[in-house]
């Protein structure tokens, strides 16, 4: 069987593309989505500016992704091997108290 983000899991690989990654957390609701959002240059990473879709992100890295009016500040815990149910999403990242933002 072919590539895909399965296949990079097996591997052993420690990192997931943005685009993918708000797509599998349901940040956005398409793939294409999620690129077009890191390519503006409005997703933080580690307190660093996003602007590549291929941009890695790890496990324990801090994301600050707009929504709406918002502004989310998300802890990375685990990467997600799918774009499952919500509930699996949720699973894999937390909101750091001392780190959210309001907006």
């Amino acid at each position: 069987k072919g590539g895909g983000a399965s296949s990079a899991f097996a591997a052993g690989s420690a990192h997931m593309r943005m685009d993918l990654l708000l797509w599998y957390l349901r940040l956005v609701r398409s793939r294409s989505q999620g690129k077009m959002l890191a390519e503006q240059g409005v997703i933080r990473s580690n307190g660093h500016r996003v602007v590549k879709a291929h941009h890695a992100v790890r496990c324990g890295d801090i994301l600050t992704v707009p929504q709406g009016t918002r502004v989310l500040v998300l802890q990375i815990d685990q990467l997600p091997w799918r774009r499952g149910p919500a509930a699996e999403a949720l699973a894999c990242y937390s909101e750091p108290g001392e780190l959210r933002a309001t907006g």
